[in-house]
């Protein structure tokens, strides 16, 4: 689902990034996936489907009832994960934690600080196969140039889905 109460141009990359991975998931995995604006989603309709959200907390209202007690939380100024916070405006955040009311289902997150760090997810494959990303992570726009040495966070939850409990790493600055 995706973002329509942000900017028109943090709403513009939801709507288009949506489309984009959805007609991704159809040509190469055969899958069929439904394009519904955050203001659409009603979370105690078909709890054990998945979803892949679109926006972060400011800008997707649909972020609250699947995310509100999630240890990642994504701003359009900044990423918290667990006690790690870091701050910017071209942070990229991608993650996944269970599906709220749900024992199956997940929720994908695909996010970002500002314009600058929603586009930036752009560039992760994450609709091909042999795509291997950790529970969480979250890189800056010098991972452009720099590669690997552009994350800032990454890790995986512990079984009972905590930051705590996890692997988690993060750069000091």
């Amino acid at each position: 689902m995706y973002a329509t109460h942000g900017t028109p141009e943090e709403n513009a990359w939801a709507f288009h990034k949506a489309r984009f991975d959805a007609e991704t998931w159809w040509y190469r995995g055969n899958g069929s996936v439904d394009l519904v604006p955050d203001h659409a989603f009603d979370p105690t309709r078909d709890r054990d489907r998945g979803v892949v959200l679109y926006g972060n907390g400011d800008n997707n209202t649909a972020w609250a009832p699947l995310l509100q007690g999630s240890p990642v939380q994504v701003t359009r100024t900044r990423v918290k994960v667990g006690s790690i916070e870091k701050t910017g405006s071209d942070l990229a955040c991608l993650f996944l934690r269970p599906r709220p009311g749900s024992d199956i289902a997940c929720v994908a997150v695909i996010s970002g600080t500002g314009p600058v760090g929603l586009r930036l997810t752009d560039r992760v494959p994450v609709f091909l196969a042999g795509v291997a990303l950790p529970d969480c992570v979250v890189f800056g726009s010098d991972a452009l140039s720099r590669g690997a040495a552009g994350a800032r966070i990454a890790g995986f939850f512990g079984v009972d889905w905590t930051v705590e409990n996890g692997e988690f790493a993060s750069t000091p600055e």
